[in-house]
């Protein structure tokens, strides 16, 4: 792209070439200077990084004496530069072992990444094409198996988190109340942050006018990721509902991460369908499967009373609404979410 010849100036860097390719989960695809996998990274990831991060895998986490067995470098300087990849976005780190170790993992772009780089506001301005470059990985993957992907996104990006529960009152849903299941899960531990589509699509030209501050939520070691590496800042219990009863009342869509299996979560989001990625990939593919929840939602005869209420059944338990009872926002959110009715 002509606008980022400035990275792309003299010798290609081999070993961030090299490191975009390792990343990179577009099917069959060889990178090239040319592509964002390779520009994005240049932006804020040094050769000297590169040379540490070329002795991981994508995901498979690695301990100090690892990278001391790996690289034969000393811990002092490993444990600076890995902070250093960690406070870029490189890397993520958590103590998700039985000796409660820290560990760093290299994540992919999305989830990973290309999101952690589009947190830091003062990046954003000094290299917008980072922008571009979470913008097109959240799309260049998904462009040959997002119409293979079955219910509840098979573990790829984000998925919606369902009602779960009969609405009593008629103009709001319960989303936090199953939202709650994880944040007790996690025990205190949270930490709010801004959201990288919000801040990355403002940059781009393409904002939705919000606030972009502290719609993230991570839980758990992520939160400390957050805190420690300047991305965010904790919050307790309270604060975190009150966050979720904003984006209720804004009728975002709350999202969570959808990579390790059903028993772990790291975030979640509150996300506008005007720029979020992830709702977007729906969106842009026709393929709601990629963003609704595993729940199937139908119609059941006996209990229908043909009000011409839209009726939805989720795990037994009936919830009744109409277009005219919900506000425009909120009633966009439950069409993405029951999509199948």
């Amino acid at each position: 792209m002509a606008e980022y010849r400035k990275e792309l100036e003299g010798q290609p860097r081999e070993k961030i070439l090299k490191l975009a390719q390792r990343i990179t989960d577009r099917i069959g695809h060889k990178v090239t200077v040319e592509d964002p996998e390779y520009w994005g990274l240049a932006a804020v990831v040094t050769d000297e990084m590169a040379e540490i991060a070329l002795h991981m895998k994508v995901r498979k986490p690695m301990r100090l004496s690892d990278f001391v067995r790996v690289t034969k470098k000393e811990e002092a300087y490993l444990e600076k530069i890995l902070y250093e990849m960690s406070y870029v976005g490189l890397l993520e780190y958590n103590w998700e072992n039985e000796d409660h170790e820290k560990q760093w993992v290299l994540p992919p772009f999305v989830p990973g990444s290309a999101e952690f780089v589009n947190m830091h506001p003062e990046v954003i301005e000094e290299h917008p094409e980072v922008a571009h470059f979470f913008d097109q990985m959240t799309r260049l993957p998904l462009d040959k198996v997002t119409a293979k992907v079955p219910l509840g996104g098979a573990g790829i990006g984000m998925h919606v988190i369902p009602v779960e529960k009969a609405i009593h009152a008629i103009n709001e849903t319960k989303d936090i109340e199953h939202i709650s299941h994880w944040l007790k899960k996690y025990d205190g531990k949270y930490a709010a942050s801004p959201c990288s589509c919000r801040m990355s699509r403002a940059s781009m030209g393409e904002g939705c006018g919000d606030d972009p501050q502290d719609w993230c939520i991570g839980v758990g070691d992520m939160a400390d990721y957050l805190v420690e590496t300047k991305k965010g800042h904790y919050v307790t219990y309270e604060e975190v509902l009150e966050i979720l009863q904003r984006a209720e009342d804004n009728g975002f869509v709350h999202q969570i991460t959808n990579i390790d299996g059903e028993n772990k979560i790291f975030a979640i989001c509150n996300c506008n369908v005007n720029i979020c990625n992830a709702l977007r990939t729906s969106q842009l593919y026709n393929t709601p499967n990629m963003s609704r929840s595993a729940y199937v939602a139908k119609v059941t005869k006996q209990d229908c009373v043909a009000c011409g209420a839209r009726t939805i059944v989720i795990k037994t338990e009936l919830t009744v609404m109409t277009q005219e009872q919900l506000p425009a926002r909120q009633l966009v959110r439950h069409i993405l979410r029951f999509k199948a009715i």
